[in-house]
């Protein structure tokens, strides 16, 4: 048999159960890998130059017993001395003489491509497995299923992969389990902007993420990605003309700031550590002039405080973010860059991908409380003449399935919806005079629990204010806490002014001013968060019916 063959059918057959073996061995997965290699290599060797051979596996047993009694030999914590009475060379490095790089090279692009070509669940058990060395039972846990279950799956893959597994190295991750970028912008994108391209390219994305803390050659990326030059050299030069890199010499750089779950576990951090000055402070404002605030007379002002106190603390976050001198500075766009596609605007990123490192000692909370995806609005601008409400998606209730209908709708059915949410409260209203379409849409809000019918009428489940109403609130109550916070707010500001410059790459100022920007609007995030872990407004049973727990109109 060639040994090229040989080589073949030990890794199928036999590699699994050495590297297991070894593993318990020598108690530790990386001892176990060069135990293993080793017992491949002697076994190779003493089978090429053996004249005759009975039986593959006992000579593969006794050679990995007397690799074993070599480990311990060489050894420098455990000098045990063992005796090996088997008939085999004592050498120790066989490498060169048996398999040459051009075959090493090629079974581990054979491995490269059947692991890539195992589903997605038998791929992620594979890396939980070899790469995290995470145990079949935390991996049942983190998957959602049972471990009987993840360790079929990595018998069935292994019998599928059939190669080296031991040679699986974090170095290559990125070959195995790609990273993701979640792409957004600021500004004034323009009809066909290139952050469409960019989010559209998983290749695209992964370059800007290996790109980004440290710069790397194209040799560098076609080994991390496992994508051959030619291939990448048409991405690179895309995102490089695009200005989402730039080049130092031969290395690519990213060029736009990607924020982490480490980036937003830090600005948690801060908010924990500063909770007594900031955000305490404004819980304990608002529910202090609890009845100042029912006062104003607007419809839902009835409602129980942990209840009102989620479309209340909604409002004062946007009215801060649209009136503090220090956010307005910080978001003014006046400064953005024009870009290659025409439009005026800075890359927001954050990396999505999966595996990220924490701080041990940093705050060990939510990060974010599960996400949010920020006030929606209309227009939001007192005085207009346009149909307006606000709403906040946040927690449980973020994503785009719990948003109430008047968000993010048409203009057309916008406005129909705005109009019979605001007349439903008006004194002898009666679906009578609505026209069918405005009936259609007041049934369909009653049978998704967003207003109540009742024998005396109909009943809102969402906060209502008038001009006049939304203006005293903000002139008595908002105007006052927000210059109280004011100071503490630029304090924060300058230490993630600080971090920013110091964690993100060849930053500017107008990056480095938006991103100071969107972590101090998540005080907002946080108040809601700490104040349902004070038991003062309600936590939502269910993202369907509480997402109108923010909804407010304006009328």
């Amino acid at each position: 048999m060639k040994l090229e063959a040989l080589a073949e059918q030990i890794t199928k057959d036999y590699l699994p159960q050495i590297l297991g073996w070894a593993v318990k061995k020598t108690g530790s997965g990386d001892g176990g890998e060069e135990l293993a290699q080793e017992v491949f290599l002697q076994f190779l060797h003493a089978v090429k130059n053996a004249q005759r051979i009975e039986k593959l596996e006992n000579l593969l047993w006794k050679v990995a017993h007397y690799c074993w009694c070599n480990y311990l030999k060489k050894s420098v914590k455990r000098k045990v001395l063992t005796e090996l009475n088997e008939n085999l060379p004592l050498q120790t490095d066989f490498a060169d003489d048996i398999i040459s790089a051009q075959i090493r090279s090629k079974q581990l692009s054979k491995m490269r491509k059947e692991i890539s070509n195992l589903s997605r669940l038998q791929r992620e058990v594979m890396i939980l497995h070899y790469l995290d060395g995470l145990p079949a039972s935390e991996i049942a846990q983190r998957l959602n299923t049972t471990q009987n279950a993840v360790t079929w799956h990595l018998f069935d893959a292994r019998k599928k992969v059939r190669r080296e597994i031991e040679k699986m190295d974090e170095k290559i991750e990125y070959v195995y389990r790609p990273g993701k970028l979640a792409v957004g912008s600021s500004g004034d994108e323009g009809p066909d902007p290139d952050t469409k391209w960019l989010r559209a390219s998983l290749i695209r994305q992964n370059l800007c993420l290996l790109c980004y803390r440290e710069g790397k050659n194209i040799d560098e990326l076609a080994t991390l990605t496992g994508i051959p030059k030619p291939y990448l050299e048409f991405d690179l030069d895309w995102l490089t003309e695009r200005e989402f890199m730039t080049m130092e010499g031969r290395k690519y750089l990213t060029a736009f700031p990607i924020v982490s779950r480490r980036h937003f576990q830090d600005v948690a951090t801060m908010y924990n550590d500063t909770r007594g000055v900031l955000i305490d402070k404004v819980i304990d404002y608002l529910f202090t002039r609890e009845n100042e605030i029912r006062s104003v007379g607007f419809y839902g002002s009835h409602f129980p405080p942990e209840k009102l106190m989620w479309a209340v603390i909604t409002m004062f976050i946007s009215f801060v973010s649209r009136n503090s001198p220090l956010l307005l500075r910080l978001k003014n766009r006046s400064h953005y860059p024009i870009r290659p596609d025409g439009g005026k605007y800075v890359v927001i990123a954050s990396d999505m991908s999966e595996v990220q490192e924490l701080n041990p000692d940093g705050y060990n909370g939510e990060i974010l409380w599960g996400g949010f995806s920020g006030i929606w609005s209309d227009s939001c601008v007192l005085g207009s003449d346009t149909d307006m409400y606000y709403w906040l998606g946040v927690n449980k209730f973020k994503d785009a399935k719990y948003r109430p209908e008047i968000v993010g709708a048409p203009k057309t059915r916008g406005s129909l919806l705005h109009r019979v949410y605001s007349s439903v409260i008006e004194p002898g209203f009666s679906e009578n005079i609505l026209e069918p379409h405005g009936k259609e849409a007041l049934a369909q809000a009653i049978e998704g629990g967003l207003i109540l019918k009742e024998s005396g009428g109909y009943k809102p489940q969402f906060v209502i204010f008038t001009k006049e109403q939304l203006e005293k609130l903000q002139e008595e109550i908002y105007r006052p806490l927000a210059q109280m916070i004011e100071g503490n707010l630029t304090e924060l500001g300058k230490k993630k002014s600080a971090m920013h410059k110091a964690e993100f790459p060849k930053i500017n100022k107008p990056y480095a001013d938006y991103h100071t920007y969107l972590d101090l609007w998540d005080f907002g995030i946080y108040t809601l968060m700490y104040a349902a872990k004070g038991g003062k407004i309600k936590m939502p049973e269910t993202p369907e019916t509480d997402a109108l727990l923010t909804l407010t109109i304006i009328k």
